[in-house]
């Protein structure tokens, strides 16, 4: 709620306003041109970097060191804390990077995606993101695809228009899509399944070992 206050407050005389420099389309020469990929190679840098992005933080996770504490600090917190690692920081920092990241994908409405900064523009996709994370099993590789699904949805009803169904239904479907996964990440059984980490949402403190 504070974010989206000030996002309104500080915006207020920008509404609407075009940006002079939006990002323009990067396309790779040859690759653009194969049939149904060659639309991921006629992208901004952005989209371009959210490719390197999910690639990256997946080594990173399951490939290395950092990513084992990681994963370590979420799945049993105590055990890592009694092997030496600093739980606390090392929550706090990837908090830190995971706003930075949820940011990046909001200042990319304003700047590639629309361009130009409208009150609310982000339509509850906050959500979305954060039934993609679910959807994904905390896996940065099936995010990236998730993300086309979900994206693929959102455009579906721009699709189904000319079909006659209503335009407030079919602009709905993401938001349905995103419920029905956090309904059913709510049950204790799926939540398992899907690999969620253990100590999620708990905070930690060592003097409660």
């Amino acid at each position: 709620m504070l974010g989206i206050g000030l996002s309104s407050l500080i915006g207020k005389g920008l509404i609407g306003m075009p940006l002079r420099h939006a990002l323009e389309k990067l396309e790779v020469p040859l690759l653009r041109d194969i049939p149904l990929l060659g639309a991921f190679f006629r992208q901004n840098a952005l989209t371009y970097l959210s490719y390197l992005l999910a690639a990256s933080l997946w080594f990173i996770m399951f490939k290395t060191k950092i990513g084992i504490c990681i994963r370590m600090s979420g799945e049993n917190p105590r055990a890592a804390d009694t092997m030496g690692i600093n739980v606390f920081r090392l929550r706090y920092l990837c908090t830190l990077l995971g706003g930075a990241l949820a940011g990046l994908g909001g200042a990319y409405l304003s700047i590639a995606y629309t361009p130009a900064w409208i009150e609310g523009m982000t339509a509850g996709q906050g959500w979305i993101a954060l039934a993609l994370v679910i959807f994904a099993a905390w896996n940065p590789l099936y995010a990236l695809a998730g993300a086309y699904l979900f994206g693929g949805i959102r455009v579906l009803q721009y699709r189904l228009q000319p079909l006659g169904i209503s335009p407030p239904l079919l602009q709905t479907l993401p938001y349905v899509c995103t419920i029905v996964v956090l309904v059913a990440f709510s049950t204790e059984k799926l939540r398992r399944k899907l690999g969620a980490p253990s100590a999620l949402g708990k905070p930690y403190s060592r003097e409660e070992r």
